[in-house]
């Protein structure tokens, strides 16, 4: 089955605007969306409204700006987005990234002159439906009309707004208050409120024990998770078992024995018995993986082989923040990864922590962002909501007539 010739030509136009773009990656580097910022992305987002209207109110008398809405148009661009997105998706986004990847920008998405064409084009097609459908919003369906002008806000802003969205990276320290932050061309700004960390706390995953080949200096693939006291595991011809653990341990310099202790620098040791299983040879002591306050144990098994813990992962991590706004008001938020803290048009996530110190961490680092689009992007999203009410009432869409039903027999 061969394409039509209208789909042709619209693939054929997306295939020119990506050949655009790329020569123009090439040529000057990177997109630069400086131009777009308050309030020079409000007064283009305006004009280009305008020009929207325009373009559709003048499709009537000139034919071919209709290609520009029509089903070859919208199936060809989106067709067109979701394989960049899918490209993007499988390179990984890094700004050092070398050869022919970095010279497109296909590690840059957001910087991408290839990407940002076809997403113009994209949303300008989407933008001249919408006017359509509003024009005859009698004939149109309720559930398309607002799918349509959902997808089409929220990219429009998106778009224009780019510019307008500030990053600031904050370093926290215990009880220490601080307004200042780092932005991401290195710049110090003030934020308009005071950020004081109050506690950090982490939750981490089970111990793991490996068996290190020294000589060869790697570590073995399989290894073993210590949930319970007696796990055992069959690792390069070693049966290792858990005697005993303990989450929170320390030991004197001269002791080799570990005792429980709840204190800062605490440390996870377990006590294993490793037992060659071809000379039956049985080797017994205490495994830990240290802190910053505390040198990690190790249990030999002769010269050569030696049972390893590494650093926990982390589980799960929250900062305990307190939050003076401007008018010198306090409250208390907690901070998690993926669940951000708002204050105002600032949202502040969780991005970091002091790696060496582990759970013991006293300082943290948050992300303040803000984008002054926020609200638009907010609407069409109460928008999908209703969109998505007005798709489930009229699903099904329209019954066919006793008559018609007659006729398709």
């Amino acid at each position: 089955m061969t394409l039509q010739w209208g789909y042709k030509r619209a693939f054929l136009r997306c295939a020119l605007l990506f050949v655009v773009g790329a020569v123009l990656q090439i040529v000057f580097g990177d997109f630069d969306n400086k131009f777009l910022r308050y309030p020079w992305g409000l007064i283009f987002a305006i004009n280009y409204l305008y020009l929207l209207l325009l373009v559709y109110v003048q499709s009537a008398k000139w034919k071919w700006l209709q290609q520009l809405y029509d089903g070859y148009a919208m199936i060809s661009s989106l067709t067109s987005m979701m394989v960049l997105v899918i490209i993007f998706g499988f390179t990984r986004q890094d700004p050092t990234t070398a050869g022919w990847v970095g010279a497109l920008g296909f590690s840059r998405m957001t910087s991408s002159w290839i990407f940002n064409i076809l997403l113009f084009y994209f949303v300008t097609t989407l933008g001249v439906c919408v006017m359509r459908d509003l024009h005859h919003w009698r004939n149109a369906r309720l559930a398309a009309l607002l799918s349509h002008t959902v997808v089409f806000v929220a990219l429009a802003a998106a778009m224009f707004g780019s510019a307008d969205k500030e990053r600031v990276t904050v370093d926290l320290h215990l009880d220490r208050m601080t307004y200042m932050g780092v932005n991401q061309q290195g710049e110090q700004v003030e934020l308009p409120f005071a950020l004081t960390l109050k506690e950090f706390q982490m939750d981490e995953y089970p111990a793991k024990l490996y068996l290190l080949d020294t000589q060869a200096e790697t570590s073995s693939e399989e290894f073993l998770l210590v949930e319970n006291v007696g796990d055992e595991a069959e690792i390069d011809g070693w049966r290792l078992k858990v005697k005993e653990s303990i989450d929170m341990a320390a030991r004197m310099p001269e002791s080799e024995e570990f005792r429980e202790m709840h204190h800062v620098g605490a440390v996870p040791a377990v006590k294993v018995e490793a037992t060659n299983l071809r000379t039956k040879t049985k080797y017994q002591g205490w495994v830990s993986c240290g802190s910053h306050i505390f040198e990690p144990a190790y249990l030999w098994l002769g010269e050569r082989y030696a049972v390893a813990m590494p650093r926990r992962e982390a589980k799960r991590y929250l900062s305990r923040i307190e939050i003076m706004d401007e008018e010198g008001e306090q409250r208390r938020v907690n901070i998690e990864v993926n669940k951000p803290a708002r204050e105002g048009s600032w949202r502040i996530y969780q991005v970091g922590y002091n790696t060496q110190q582990g759970r013991w961490s006293t300082s943290s680092v948050v992300e303040c962002v803000r984008d002054g689009w926020w609200r638009v992007v907010q609407v069409a999203l109460w928008m999908l909501l209703a969109t998505g009410v007005v798709m489930f009432l009229t699903a099904g869409g329209k019954r066919l007539k006793p008559k018609d039903k007659e006729d398709k027999r």
